[in-house]
């Protein structure tokens, strides 16, 4: 209603990530944008008209289309969340539609069809070669842009493709599907049918009926609505029904959802899923290569213990801490999707992302600085060779890589074995290393799935994942791991006994998550990791 939901979408999930598959109105960030760029679009020409005039005012508007495509570009790199949910590195996009109108051409009629024929290409393409592995909206975005400019100044009346009864009619309820489609994504999702091609189709054929539904009965009465000669009580009701739905979804928005609607064990889910390391947002960092060297436990106590890792590393910590006692310290350095070995990168980070210097940088500091200070490296290693076990990557070939994007072969997997080995065997020169093996991946959202099976079955299963799964998808990093113990005595802390029994990995216990999502453990649930790290003391 304040056209401001891309400032709150901003603020959390990327829009790709599985937790954004979860809310149900992530699309009207784009709405948002649109509505800002609507509102400050004609006051900048009235003013620049006002003061420079006309001609002026064309190339103002240019130069600021310019501008903002090339902070889209900058911003895609180094904050790709601000980049693809804020006005100033979308409003090239719509400026672009503007500069069309405003720069018209007279085309010939062979070279109006030249025109929408690339158009179509270029739209066509940015529908097959893109995906969510690409950095976005970064120039890559200049395809269905730059497609749709061509479209507008080709204005081809022959078309075949465009000028037709059926792309006119989607057209008129374009916005209508749009409004619809992104909830029954949702939905699919909140059943557990996103995969299946049937239910995808019937997906597709419900938006654009709720979209022709809306336009007939919703939009296009609207519009006809006369505010002069309409009766006041009508306009009253409208008013009445805007405030209340305003009014219940404040309410429902300050308190955080209303508890008592739920059982104890879907509440107590929902809890896990927020409960977080409290303290990531000022310790784990995302780009550069600067840590801000946290200090946990007792901070004026001695460094007793340093963690180093990726989001496992954060969703952890806290146990490394209890495990070492109230009068310990604990220093940390993790970093998002880092593996514990210099010069790696990562396929579709941006350049901001500096992981393998990061690591290169930290273990050349560890060589003088608190030596004899055990260390303790916690990864999501399979990931980085055998990519997401949640969904599928769009990647091709191993998310990490050091020259050149490869292929998961023998040559490959001989690489990490050595470079891993390596800037273990390297940093234990000077300190005891421990290495935790792999924490199960439970493929999926521990508490979503506890909490909706709860409210929709009345009923709720602990989340299991088969040992066998765990072992077969880990056994190769493990492998590796185990080199390394040999190779120069570092020492491996295995949580499988305390997660998994004989048969299953549990991600949650009698209705008790032990994850907030998937794969990282949660605040209370990695203190059944604590009896491994005592270990290091002990």
């Amino acid at each position: 209603m304040g056209f401001l939901s891309n400032f709150a979408y901003w603020r959390e999930a990327g829009y790709f990530d599985t937790a954004s598959h979860g809310k149900w109105l992530l699309h009207t960030w784009s709405l948002s944008v649109e509505w800002q760029f609507y509102i400050v679009y004609p006051l900048i020409i009235l003013a620049t008209r006002k003061l420079f005039g006309a001609s002026m005012t064309k190339m103002l508007l240019v130069i600021g289309a310019l501008v903002s495509f090339a902070l889209c570009m900058y911003m895609s790199n180094r904050s790709p969340s601000a980049a693809f949910y804020l006005l100033p590195t979308r409003a090239w996009e719509m400026l672009a539609g503007g500069i069309v109108f405003l720069f018209p051409m007279q085309l010939k009629d062979t070279n109006k069809k030249v025109a929408s024929t690339f158009g179509l290409v270029l739209i066509a393409l940015s529908i097959l070669m893109l995906d969510a592995s690409d950095v976005w909206p970064g120039w890559l975005a200049l395809i269905p842009v730059a497609g749709t400019a061509l479209l507008i100044l080709a204005a081809d009346q022959t078309s075949v493709v465009t000028n037709n009864k059926l792309s006119a009619s989607i057209g008129k309820a374009s916005y209508s599907i749009y409004l619809w489609h992104w909830p029954l994504v949702v939905l699919l999702g909140y059943y557990g049918v996103s995969d299946s091609a049937a239910a995808i189709a019937a997906g597709i054929a419900a938006s654009i009926l709720l979209g022709y539904a809306s336009l007939y009965f919703v939009e296009t009465p609207s519009q006809k609505l006369n505010i002069k000669t309409a009766q006041r009580p009508h306009l009253a009701g409208y008013a009445l029904v805007v405030l209340v739905i305003g009014a219940c979804a404040s309410t429902v928005f300050v308190k955080q959802g209303f508890e008592s609607r739920v059982s104890k064990i879907a509440a107590q889910a929902d809890i896990e899923r927020t409960n977080k390391n409290p303290a990531s947002k000022t310790c784990f960092i995302e780009s550069g290569v600067d840590s801000p060297k946290c200090i946990f436990g007792k901070k004026d106590a001695p460094v007793s213990v340093i963690v180093m890792g990726d989001s496992h590393s954060d969703a952890v910590v806290s146990a490394v801490v209890e495990a070492a006692g109230p009068e310990k310290s604990t220093l940390y350095l993790g970093y998002i999707s880092c593996m514990t070995i210099p010069g790696m990168k990562l396929q579709g980070m941006p350049s901001s992302y500096q992981c393998g210097d990061f690591v290169r940088k930290e273990i050349e500091e560890l060589k003088t600085t608190l030596p004899g200070v055990p260390l303790v490296v916690i990864n999501r290693s399979s990931v980085y060779v055998f990519g997401h076990n949640e969904y599928q990557d769009r990647t091709r070939g191993p998310l990490m890589y050091f020259n050149e994007p490869g292929v998961l072969d023998a040559t490959y997997k001989e690489d990490f074995r050595k470079r891993y080995v390596s800037a273990m065997c390297e940093i234990a020169k000077n300190r005891p290393v421990y290495v935790t093996k792999p924490i199960p991946e439970m493929i999926k959202n521990v508490p979503t799935t506890i909490a909706r099976n709860e409210v929709r079955f009345g009923k709720s299963q602990d989340i299991t994942l088969p040992l066998s799964e765990y072992k077969s998808r880990n056994q190769f990093v493990v492998s590796v791991m185990e080199d390394a113990a040999k190779s120069c005595g570092i020492q491996l802390l295995d949580p499988e006994p305390e997660l998994c029994d004989s048969q299953l990995c549990y991600g949650s216990i009698n209705g008790k998550p032990l994850y907030w999502d998937d794969n990282h453990m949660s605040e209370s649930g990695n203190k059944k990791l604590v009896p491994i790290f005592q270990s290091i003391w002990n």
